[in-house]
């Protein structure tokens, strides 16, 4: 992969990037709003610190990004950026868990970033860990993928059942799962604590057939991630 500056330097030639570069430059986005989100809170380690310790066993949720830096924004009639559209999910799917007797907790990055949610995640002791995004890429990319880290044992098994329930519930292209390595956007995410992880990317937010498919069917995706844990926590 090109550098950053190859990569704007291309683009401010007027071509066209290709969805490998615009992923890469996401990667890298995301890593400076997370390190610029911890250095501008206050108070971050003695959150993370109050997070009593448990041992749930249940479902951990990760909502993507923050207040300050949403991420992508997805059309119409997603109409929003991944930040608010993944909050909304994440109480969905802890509702829909809970109805399965599955103990099931939000967590956000604001003030704490990725590290600090990760820690908290941690403490709480949870079977499985999801963290909610969305794609974006040029406008026409289409699909669901799925991130991992394939050296946290039960990652892969877990991010292949939630890629296939999302795929069954949204009809949108599979484009499978994306086993991260060091410097790859979501690694930091995924490889975090080892407790099976998985990040989620179920449609491209910019398509809007895609917006379309996931604003219709979001109470069906809340549960097809609800029943997927279940079945993963019920069958250990």
């Amino acid at each position: 992969m090109a550098s950053v500056d190859k990569i704007l330097e291309k683009f401010g030639q007027g071509a066209e990037l290709s969805e490998k570069e615009i992923d890469y430059l996401r990667g890298y986005q995301e890593s400076i709003e997370d390190v610029l989100e911890v250095m501008g809170s206050d108070g971050a380690e003695a959150k993370i610190s109050a997070m009593p310790e448990a041992a749930s066993g249940g479902l951990a949720i990760v909502v993507g990004h923050t207040k300050k830096a949403p991420g992508a924004t997805g059309v119409k009639p997603v109409g929003m950026s991944e930040y608010p559209w993944n909050s909304d999910l994440a109480k969905k799917i802890k509702t829909a868990a809970e109805a399965k007797d599955i103990a099931c907790k939000i967590f956000f990055r604001d003030d704490i970033g990725i590290s600090g949610a990760y820690k908290m995640v941690e403490k709480w002791g949870p079977a499985c860990v999801v963290e909610l995004h969305f794609n974006a890429a040029n406008g026409k990319a289409t699909g669901t993928e799925t991130l991992y880290d394939d050296k946290t044992t039960g990652s892969k098994a877990w991010a292949e059942a939630l890629n296939k329930a999302i795929v069954k519930v949204l009809g949108l292209k599979n484009r499978g799962l994306l086993e991260r390595d060091p410097g790859d956007r979501g690694y930091g995410s995924v490889s975090a604590i080892k407790i099976p992880t998985a990040l989620i990317e179920p449609f491209f937010g910019d398509n809007p057939g895609d917006a379309k498919v996931a604003e219709a069917n979001k109470d069906a995706l809340a549960e097809a991630i609800a029943e997927t844990a279940a079945s993963l926590i019920k069958s250990a």
